[in-house]
């Protein structure tokens, strides 16, 4: 199967050309300026933009166990919808993915319904070292997940007792949900005991009370103690969904080192603690949301290269679990269909240059993963690719919305740049606002 792209606009990390584009057998085999020769599709991307597919590295499938907020079929549907061509997805599930057993379980389901490529994590709980010991040599388990802060069941580990032996003893990637945990508790029982002066005035129900305990020192300590562990145990770290201007110097110290990366959400870039008080629960996620300080300075570490990555925490709830009552209402946010738009409109309005935009989403966490053969322009890559007509915009509703949650926090977000069309393998997974039943993903090799 051969498929051409004439007349593109080729954007990788580094800058742009023209260039046409030509893919045999599911990778890019020739980038030449004309490409004369039948091919079996032809695909005319004038005045259009081909980048290479976004990699998210950070979603909630929900499956196996809530299908109800989503699956590996509807999730990863949006996730082409939105130019995202390779995912990574979470343990937290039911049963958690906490053996590598659990983790090839979750595989077959992948395997099955998957529209786009895709990497598992398998998660450390207290007394599964020995199973995080055996991930080390599969290949296809892209990462450790260690939540450092509130979790499911034993996989909230706080304590050094837990959190060292791993360092110490596993080789693959740490990925660290990195809040403090003590300083969370500590919080919440000064506010139960009314000894909290922040929270005076704040009912126990008032979703405020969210960004109240878990504040910006949560995240710092949280992010410390994961670098600190990084570099006393010489082990590759990656630190998750970045809220707050605190945790940079730590990271940096881990990146000087070699050592840790980092990460950030659009959440933490386009929403502050303010939003919670028109939003309410809509708003509500761990990390908690920070200042409109923190947004600048989230901005200015991704412009510098400071944070190297943008992904989603994609995390689908149905919109009437979201309105309970704070307390019951669950953490988290929809956004694997829109991530790569909304980073191309912040393009638009010069807070990143359209270039920043591919490292961040697609050549840098392909680099700080591992993951082979994905993330770049290149011949001899996967052709996972997506055209993007930057002349288009669109306001976003909750009607556009393909995940099963069917609601967006960004509704009403004026997108100045539209997913025309995405290839994962050199297969149309996405075009002209449909997605293809019959394309499946593979799984990603790391290494």
């Amino acid at each position: 199967m051969k498929t051409l792209l004439k007349n593109a606009t080729l954007i990788s990390g580094f800058g742009s050309r023209e260039a046409d584009l030509l893919i045999e057998d599911g990778r890019i085999t020739r980038i030449e300026p004309e490409i004369s020769l039948t091919a079996d599709r032809e695909i005319d991307c004038t005045g259009k933009w081909v980048l290479p597919g976004m990699i998210d590295t950070h979603v909630h499938f929900r499956d196996p166990g809530l299908t109800h907020k989503g699956d590996v079929s509807t999730e990863s549907g949006a996730a082409v919808a939105g130019g995202v061509t390779t995912i990574c997805d979470m343990p937290n599930t039911i049963p958690p993915a906490t053996t590598v057993d659990a983790v090839r379980d979750k595989q077959r389901i992948y395997e099955a319904q998957s529209r786009c490529n895709f990497g598992l994590y398998i998660g450390a709980a207290k007394e599964n070292l020995e199973e995080l010991k055996k991930a080390d040599t599969d290949d296809g388990i892209v990462a450790i997940k260690i939540f450092m802060a509130e979790s499911t069941g034993e996989m909230t580990l706080a304590e050094d007792v837990y959190l060292e032996p791993i360092f110490r003893e596993t080789r693959k990637l740490i990925a660290v949900h990195a809040e403090d945990e003590p300083r969370r508790l500590a919080r919440l029982a000064a506010f139960q005991a009314g000894e909290l002066p922040e929270a005076a005035g704040i009912a126990s129900d008032n979703p405020y009370l969210h960004v109240v305990i878990r504040d910006n020192l949560c995240a710092a300590l949280g992010t410390r103690h994961a670098v600190d562990l990084a570099l006393k145990y010489q082990h590759r770290t990656h630190i998750l969904h970045m809220s707050a201007a605190e945790e940079l110097d730590a990271l940096r110290e881990g990146i000087e080192a070699g050592l840790v990366t980092g990460e950030t959400c659009p959440q933490y870039l386009l929403f502050n603690r303010e939003d919670i008080k028109s939003h309410g629960t809509r708003r509500i996620m761990n990390p908690a949301l920070k200042g409109k300080e923190d947004n600048t300075a989230l901005w200015r570490a991704l412009a510098a290269g400071v944070i190297s990555q943008v992904t989603t925490d994609h995390a689908p709830h149905l919109i009437e679990e979201k309105a309970k009552p704070y307390g019951q209402a669950p953490a988290g946010l929809p956004g694997v269909q829109f991530v790569l738009p909304l980073m191309l409109t912040a393009a638009a309005d010069g807070l990143l240059t359209v270039e920043q935009v591919v490292r961040l989403t697609a050549e840098n966490p392909a680099a700080n993963y591992g993951i082979r053969n994905k993330g770049y322009l290149k011949e001899g890559y996967d052709a996972d690719l997506v055209i993007i007509d930057p002349g288009r915009e669109h306001v976003l509703t909750d009607d556009d919305v393909l995940s099963r949650c069917a609601w967006t926090p960004y509704d009403g977000r004026r997108l100045r740049a539209v997913v025309e069309t995405t290839l994962v393998n050199g297969v149309v997974a996405f075009e002209n606002g449909n997605v293809n039943p019959d394309v499946r993903g593979k799984q990603v090799v790391i290494g």
